[in-house]
């Protein structure tokens, strides 16, 4: 019997009450979350309507574990290739949205990254397909690592061009919707999976060598000829995030305005916050990207540190069952999920207290949104059948 195959066993599934109880852990803090942005969403957004679609997402969300694991997971390896096909059919057809007028398609503040489902909601198939390609790239790498002969930089070449086969053309149909938060989460979340495989680790060191230079280059060009590193970055307006996120105070009535708002209702929130009732500050999306900042505000140190905690336990508990289990497909998969998950947590926690700049980066787990609560629960469930076969493995 191998330990790869999650669905092939005999032994009974044994329920990691640990995991599901810091997963509904995470519910609660959502569902309190958004009923204390209601108040704070603009007059065009119903907040009654968000919060009651988020506990429908989570009930939806714990019937897809359920059956996922029910039906067995190995197949989630087996079929992700169907499923990837079927989501890059999904994402080309909201770029042919632009020149063709397609039904249940409709842009959001710019963006055609929706596929509106009549009586549901909205589902957003690049959230759905930056897990798909985690489950994909862990097959990938682990099948190259069967199959390599010797420990060699050409051998690490042909394993990267293998990840970009599979990369390259949903990196670019996500990024023409226009969308940059999602292609940043999964090329972060591919990088932590190919350094935690075999290649030689001095790749890492050339990865973080480069990483420094062009970060350096892009300050160098910040601060003498913006005007051309706006035109390379696709529009000079893109680097008002930039202005807004160095100097809050001075552009406090445009590109700061968001910053400087968090800021505030972090900075007078106190221990206990402000309550719900509050409302003399305002976010432009309480109830997504300022999910932490309304947090804060609401519910002042205590709520912070609490979703703090939790979100820290929870990515502890993936990594514990990680390590023990024996399979390195599926431990390449949670590598790469907790590379996604620590990304999103630490960018919009830190973008609200200024230590990064604004992005449209969502709280994952928390924030309102259908589409990434559902896309979670699909290695989810892998890691359940891990942690149960950890279990059945101790007792044996």
């Amino acid at each position: 019997m191998t330990p790869t195959r999650l669905n092939e066993t005999s032994r009974s599934f044994k329920i990691d009450w640990t995991l599901l109880i810091l997963i509904l852990s995470l519910a609660v803090i959502s569902v309190i979350a958004i009923y204390g942005a209601i108040p704070l969403t603009p007059s065009w957004v119903n907040g009654q309507d968000l919060l009651i679609k988020q506990v429908m997402w989570y009930a939806l969300g714990f019937i897809t574990l359920g059956f996922l694991i029910y039906m067995g997971v190995d197949r989630l390896f087996s079929m992700s290739h169907i499923f990837y096909w079927i989501l890059i059919v999904l994402l080309g057809l909201l770029i042919l949205d632009t020149y063709i007028d397609l039904p249940l398609i409709y842009p959001i503040n710019g963006a055609r990254a929706w596929i509106q489902i009549p009586g549901v909601g909205t589902i957003q198939p690049s959230e759905f397909m930056k897990i798909i390609l985690i489950i994909r790239a862990s097959e990938v790498i682990h099948t190259h690592q069967q199959y390599r002969l010797k420990m060699s930089y050409a051998d690490d070449m042909v394993l990267f061009l293998k990840i970009a086969k599979i990369l390259w053309l949903p990196l670019i149909l996500i990024v023409l919707q226009p969308d940059t938060g999602i292609p940043i989460i999964i090329v972060i979340s591919l990088i932590v999976m190919l350094a935690m495989s075999s290649i030689k680790p001095q790749w890492l060191i050339i990865g973080g060598f480069t990483a420094f230079i062009g970060l350096a280059g892009f300050i160098f060009m910040f601060e003498t000829n913006p005007e051309l590193l706006g035109r390379l970055m696709g529009g000079t307006y893109k680097l008002t995030r930039f202005y807004g996120w160095l100097h809050p105070e001075k552009y406090i009535l445009t590109w700061g305005a968001q910053l400087y708002t968090a800021l505030m209702a972090i900075g007078s929130a106190g221990l206990t916050g402000l309550g719900t009732a509050s409302i003399a500050l305002s976010f432009a999306e309480p109830q997504n990207d300022f999910i932490f900042a309304v947090i804060a505000k609401n519910y002042g140190l205590i709520g912070v540190g609490i979703t703090m905690v939790v979100s820290l336990l929870f990515n502890l508990k993936l990594l514990l069952v990680a390590l023990s289990y024996d399979g390195l497909k599926e431990k390449y998969m949670v590598a790469g999920l907790l590379g996604m998950l620590f990304f999103q947590q630490i960018q919009n926690m830190g973008m609200v207290v200024g230590l990064f700049p604004i992005t449209g980066i969502t709280l994952p787990l928390i924030s309102a949104g259908g589409s990434s609560l559902l896309s979670y629960m699909i290695p989810l469930a892998v890691i359940f059948h891990m942690s149960s076969e950890n279990k059945n493995k101790t007792a044996h």
